[in-house]
C-alpha cells in the first residue's frame, strides 16, 4: 500500500522488483495491468514465433549439436591459446592479441547457442 507519495515494492516472478504507484495498488487497476502484460506475453510469443520460424526454419538436433561442437572447439582453443601465453613471463602483444580473439570468438559463439537455446526453452521454434 502507499503512505505519504511512497510506492509499495512488489517481486516479480522474474525476480525484478517492481514499483507500485497508488492506481496500480488498486484491485481493478491491478488486474487491468495484468490482463494487459498477459495479452503483451501472447502477442509477443505470437511475434517471435512467426518471425523466428519464417528466419530459422532449419533449427533442428543436427543443428543445436552442430553449434555445440563449434562452442566446445572454439574453448578448447581459447584454451590451447592460454596455456601457449602462459609459457612466457611476458608474452608479445600480438600473442595476447591473438588470446583475445579467440575468447571473443568462443564468447561470441557461446552467446549464440544461449541464444538459440532460449529460443527453444520459450517455444519460438518448433523443432523438427
Amino acid at each position: 500500500m502507499t503512505t505519504g507519495g511512497k510506492v509499495a515494492g512488489q517481486l516479480q516472478a522474474r525476480g525484478k522488483d517492481a514499483l507500485l504507484t497508488r492506481e496500480m495498488a488498486d484491485d481493478g487497476a491491478r488486474r487491468r495491468i495484468m490482463q494487459f502484460l498477459q495479452t503483451m506475453e501472447g502477442a509477443i510469443l505470437e511475434a517471435n514465433v512467426e518471425v523466428i520460424g519464417k528466419q530459422l526454419p532449419q533449427l533442428d538436433e543436427q543443428t543445436f549439436l552442430k553449434m555445440a561442437v563449434r562452442v566446445a572447439e572454439l574453448r578448447a582453443d581459447y584454451v590451447a591459446i592460454g596455456l601457449q601465453v602462459a609459457e612466457h613471463r611476458r608474452p608479445d602483444p600480438s600473442a595476447i592479441k591473438i588470446l583475445a580473439q579467440a575468447r571473443q570468438s568462443y564468447e561470441e559463439m557461446s552467446a549464440v547457442f544461449d541464444a538459440a537455446e532460449r529460443l527453444v526453452k520459450r517455444g519460438y521454434v518448433k523443432l523438427k
